[in-house]
């Protein structure tokens, strides 16, 4: 570690970086290497960014060396931890090789190429540059992946772009759907909490509210408000929330099971999670049969509960709900 801040502070970044045009492959190898140690280094992230690294980085990409091409992609990586190198690999030209990248053969390469682009993608323009250079369809095929790490890389990247408006639309008309709701049922922890927030960004947009329940995903959605994650709670009780604003959605999430679940959430130790869940019963209960439904599944007696809640949040969401489900003539009795 302490080396490495030596190594730039006796000036051998720029024979380091020269290095990176040599013929010979070992040098080549070695000298990229070091760059991927250096670049480690918080302050190494921006020597070596002014130092000009950058453009033979990222010509470095589509190096015919598999070893090369995961140093290099691995020393993008690092340097994409620093914001202003967020901007300044993606102005030196750095997005389509590293998209390249997701199709590579091999592994690691390809592992090392998204997690870059998981770190670029969290800057604001970038969401918009990485969907226009071309990402979506090789970053949909990862989510299919086999390998448990390049389905979690791909879905937090998708996560990310997942943010921005036009991105909504473009990710569920590329068929991203399938993929990211099929990621609900991954075992690996990670990868749940981002495809089920990606679907939770996705389901603000009007038609993916149809487009998400046509592709199958209210019964999942349902089971996971049971998940032991607090998080995905929370992601999964705003997707249906989200979703619940449709009238045809109103009646299939009771269809497929819903209430007991989102009743189940009042209860919730968690304030967020009980919130997401009461607005989401607010919303069902807007529809006439819902009012009844409701009821007979024993929301009154947490939501009465609520009414008490320290929370002035919950107090609201739960005496709307309790508004809704008095304009029926039997609920004004119970």
């Amino acid at each position: 570690a302490e080396n490495k801040v030596k190594i730039q502070q006796e000036g051998a970044l720029g024979s380091i970086i020269s290095l990176l045009k040599s013929p010979n492959e070992q040098t080549l190898i070695y000298s990229s290497e070091a760059l991927r140690h250096l670049s480690m280094n918080a302050q190494n992230k921006e020597e070596i960014e002014r130092a000009g690294a950058l453009p033979l980085l990222v010509e470095l990409l589509s190096c015919p060396l598999d070893e090369v091409q995961e140093h290099v992609a691995v020393c993008l990586q690092n340097l994409s931890v620093n914001a202003n190198n967020k901007i300044r690999i993606v102005q030196v030209g750095g997005l389509p090789a590293l998209i390249e990248l997701l199709r590579s053969r091999n592994k690691k390469v390809q592992a090392q190429g998204v997690v870059a682009l998981r770190n670029l993608s969290v800057n604001a323009d970038n969401k918009v540059y990485i969907v226009d250079e071309g990402a979506l369809p090789p970053l949909i095929a990862l989510l299919s992946s086999p390998d448990e790490e390049l389905q979690e890389h791909s879905s937090v990247v998708i996560h990310n772009l997942s943010e921005n408006a036009e991105n909504k639309v473009k990710i569920q008309q590329e068929g991203a759907l399938g993929s990211i709701i099929s990621l609900l049922k991954s075992p690996n922890e990670q990868t749940l909490i981002y495809s089920s927030e990606a679907l939770r960004h996705l389901s603000m947009n009007a038609q993916n509210k149809e487009e998400i329940e046509r592709a199958g995903a209210l019964p999942l959605l349902v089971e996971l408000l049971s998940c032991p994650l607090d998080e995905v709670q929370e992601h999964v009780a705003v997707c249906l929330q989200n979703l619940s604003v449709n009238a045809n959605n109103k009646i299939r999430i009771v269809q497929v099971g819903g209430l007991p679940a989102l009743i189940e959430l009042l209860r919730s130790r968690n304030k967020k999670v009980q919130a997401q869940g009461v607005v989401a019963l607010r919303n069902l209960s807007v529809n006439a049969d819902n009012k009844v439904y409701i009821v007979d599944e024993g929301a009154l007696p947490p939501l009465i509960a609520l009414l008490s809640s320290p929370d002035e949040e919950l107090q609201e969401h739960s005496s709307v709900v309790i508004h809704n489900l008095s304009e029926n003539a039997e609920n004004k009795v119970k």
